[in-house]
């Protein structure tokens, strides 16, 4: 009789010992879920480019939950916001950080941060950093998204040598970002999300102008030159978010480099400029799409308000006391263009016609998928 109850006093303990601790696993899960489900709701609004808010939310995340698994992706999100909003010194500090520490227990955030970096050295104009800074994010490739990778990094890398001047280069990287785009979509098949398409377009074609001067006016045309198809592509897959973003960084790089031409002492100077910028609005029309294919909200905005700063350009390009010396394929086109010293081959749509003396084409045509 003492044995028997012995034993169910251990098999009831057993089972409270049991339950205590499915209860706390439950716990933790829940704790998980909430914590995780927070980050995402920091994400979103970092993806809309509501930077401040954003910032607010990650370090509050961070400031209560230093414990929490997801406490250095808080980190790297208020490194991003911080990055966005143009503190980008600070960011830079961060981004360091959370790369150093991170680089044992969590390298795909490790990774990340490093790639995110590199966005901070090229606003602050730093081509040198920049190109180090993916080179070495390439290298731990195995840790980021295929994506980045196969397309975003060679992207950047391209730009940033098309703005140097280092054409060889700079069509190395293009093919390859594009090679490495359509080997992505091909390996995610039919149904991949037109959300990710658009981002990864956004994120191949999102570089700055925050540098720009009448010094390096040519050298910043010709980087967009090679990354500006991305961002269209970014329209077309009609995308809330990313589309959105991308519609909003074409109309300010625009904006940016037209108000930069008005500024500009001396007609003839802005002639030999000017043809940069129109040659690179031609190249934008040349994706506009055809009359009887309708337009989303994104390109038909862009492509509206690209056709208002022409406006304004060829005002700026025409006006003035002093007179300027046209080309023979300038009036043709009626339009200021010279040779482009960077002889990239823009993403051009098959069907298109162009007048524009391009360069042969480097990359394949459209995706099927957008």
């Amino acid at each position: 009789m003492k044995l028997l109850c012995l034993m169910t006093l251990l098999v009831l303990s057993g089972c409270g010992h049991f339950a205590k601790n499915n209860v706390e696993e439950e716990q933790a899960k829940a704790q998980r879920t909430a914590e995780e489900n927070e980050i995402a709701n920091a994400e979103k609004v970092l993806a809309l480019g509501r930077f401040e808010e954003a910032r607010i939310l990650f370090r509050d995340f961070s400031g209560r939950k230093p414990q929490s698994v997801f406490y250095q992706s808080a980190r790297l999100g208020e490194a991003q916001a911080l990055d966005g909003a143009g503190k980008h010194q600070e960011a830079i500090n961060l981004y360091r950080e959370i790369w150093l520490k991170t680089q044992t227990e969590q390298p795909q955030i490790s990774a990340l941060a490093l790639y995110q970096m590199a966005s901070a050295y090229e606003a602050m104009g730093d081509d040198v950093k920049t190109i180090a800074t993916l080179m070495d994010a390439k290298k731990m490739g195995q840790h980021l998204p295929p994506e980045t990778v196969l397309a975003e990094i060679p992207a950047r890398l391209a730009a940033v040598y098309a703005r140097l001047g280092r054409e060889k280069e700079a069509v190395q990287y293009l093919n390859e970002a594009e090679s490495g785009m359509n080997r992505y979509l091909q390996s995610a098949g039919p149904n991949v999300k037109k959300e990710w398409i658009a981002k990864a377009y956004f994120q191949m074609g999102n570089i700055t102008t925050n540098q720009l001067s009448e010094d390096n006016f040519e050298q910043v045309v010709n980087s967009q030159k090679v990354v500006q198809a991305y961002l269209i592509k970014a329209l077309k897959a009609n995308d809330p978010t990313w589309s959105a973003r991308a519609e909003q960084k074409l109309t300010e790089t625009f904006r940016d480099l037209n108000r930069q031409l008005e500024v500009l002492n001396g007609q003839q100077k802005r002639a030999d400029l000017g043809g940069s910028l129109l040659e690179l609005m031609d190249q934008a029309i040349l994706y506009k799409p055809y009359e009887e294919q309708k337009q989303n909200q994104y390109e038909e905005r862009f492509f509206r308000q690209l056709a208002e700063i022409r406006k304004q350009s060829e005002h700026a390009l025409y006006s003035g006391g002093e007179s300027m010396v046209l080309t023979t394929e300038s009036q043709k086109l009626n339009s200021l263009k010279r040779e482009s010293k960077l002889t990239i081959k823009p993403l051009l749509p098959e069907k298109e016609k162009s007048s524009i003396p391009f360069p042969p084409k480097v990359v394949p045509s459209e995706d099927p998928n957008l």
